[in-house]
């Protein structure tokens, strides 16, 4: 069990498992006197506000007792109004407290309307129903990684719903000690080190170590933090803003939309390989052409997309800064299709793309004249070189010029 270095053993509010949260909740009123001169005491005003919830009552003598300052710093979270201002509304209102959470948006936008601030509104519900709410707090955000919303409400909802995950998988007697636990992680360890100075080594490094492991913890903080980045920006998007800070991971995901995207213009299936794909289409070009929202792009686009996205997912060599910059501009060129809106109609790959067909049919697709003496024409260019050898050179002298310019595509893999 942890305790201070002067002896004195730390409260557990309940019996059975127990992990490093349980000890930050323990260590509460512990932070609350090294930070603010005084221990807080939260749970004496849940005992003293308990009629609330059931009573569907709250009368300005309930809100005096939650504000009650001899017990803690409760006008830090906002501006309290006064008796006269709210007074009437509190005692012709009836608040439904005992129907939460389910009916929560409604009591929270009626509790917004007379206090007007979103702290102040999980002040109340946190000591009127504190096994479903907690106080929002910029310690507890941040640890949780609870970004900006549109609505104050949105925001405390979202917040609400990490406390009651948290709750429910640790084994928590309520949200509100989910709350203050949190709150003396961010407070205690990770913000300004308190406990360092009044635990043991050991009992610090344990804190911390319990939350450098908690996996729960990690994807519920990743979750909110990358909640805007991946709800709110398509794929392009957010590789261009990565390209700052990582090259090969905004590469990944411009080559994932770049991969996507051909196989959606090609009507590909899953398991086809796409530098096969974009092959044919820079064969069969007026399957771009044909769709009038999307620029024409140079064939050396699609072969060095293709080339980057490789480099970003294989990493051997990983793709350079400007490589990555043309595939996300090409992308974005794509218009539409590159931010995943539906195209009405595709011509696909003519089917006998492949099939081997007559000069005469060649020709008239092409809308030319066949060469009428084609028979003649077999082995009139046998004396263009000396011998086999000088026709080597001339072949090896094509490859040569092709694989200087680029003109091939690597396989993918």
């Amino acid at each position: 069990m942890l305790g201070k270095r002067s002896g004195r053993s730390l409260r557990k509010t309940q019996a059975g498992p127990t992990d490093y949260l349980h000890d930050c909740l323990a260590l509460h009123g512990q932070v609350t006197e090294m930070r603010d001169g005084r221990g807080q005491d939260l749970f004496r005003i849940e005992d003293e506000t308990d009629n609330v919830q059931s009573s569907c009552r709250l009368t300005y003598d309930d809100i005096e007792k939650i504000r009650n300052s001899r017990i803690w710093n409760a006008d830090a979270f906002g501006y309290w109004p006064s008796r006269s201002e709210v007074e009437s509304v509190l005692e012709s209102t009836e608040w439904r407290f005992r129907t939460l959470p389910e009916e929560e948006e409604k009591v929270i936008e009626d509790l917004l309307e007379t206090f007007h601030q979103i702290e102040l509104v999980s002040v109340i519900l946190r000591f009127v129903v504190p096994e479903h709410y907690g106080i929002m707090s910029p310690p507890v955000e941040k640890v949780l990684g609870i970004g900006p919303f549109r609505k104050h409400s949105e925001r405390y909802l979202a917040y609400l719903d990490n406390l009651r995950e948290i709750r429910h998988a640790r084994n928590f007697r309520s949200a509100a000690e989910v709350d203050m636990a949190l709150w003396v992680l961010q407070v205690g360890i990770l913000d300004d080190d308190l406990l360092k100075r009044d635990l043991s080594d050991d009992e610090y490094e344990s804190l911390l170590s319990g939350f450098r492991n908690d996996s729960r913890l990690r994807e519920i903080r990743v979750g909110n933090l990358s909640r805007q980045l991946f709800l709110e920006m398509s794929r392009v998007e957010l590789s261009e803003a990565l390209l700052a800070t990582d090259v090969s991971l905004a590469g990944q995901l411009a080559g994932i939309q770049f991969e996507q995207d051909v196989k959606r213009l090609t009507s590909a299936k899953s398991d086809d390989r796409l530098a096969v794909l974009v092959a044919d289409l820079l064969r069969n070009p007026e399957v771009l052409r044909s769709i009038g929202q999307i620029p024409d792009l140079p064939g050396d686009f699609w072969l060095q997309a293709v080339r980057t996205r490789n480099k970003a997912v294989h990493l051997n060599p990983p793709p350079r800064k400007d490589e990555v910059m043309k595939l996300i501009e090409g992308m974005k060129a794509l218009g539409r299709v590159a931010e995943g809106d539906e195209i009405d109609e595709i011509p696909a790959v003519p089917t006998h793309f492949w099939e081997s067909r007559s000069i005469d049919e060649l020709a008239e697709e092409q809308g030319i004249d066949a060469p009428q003496q084609f028979d003649g024409m077999i082995g009139a260019g046998a004396d263009l070189w000396d011998d086999e050898e000088d026709f080597q050179r001339f072949v090896n002298g094509i490859h040569g010029h092709r694989h200087r310019t680029g003109k091939h595509v690597e396989a993918d893999g």
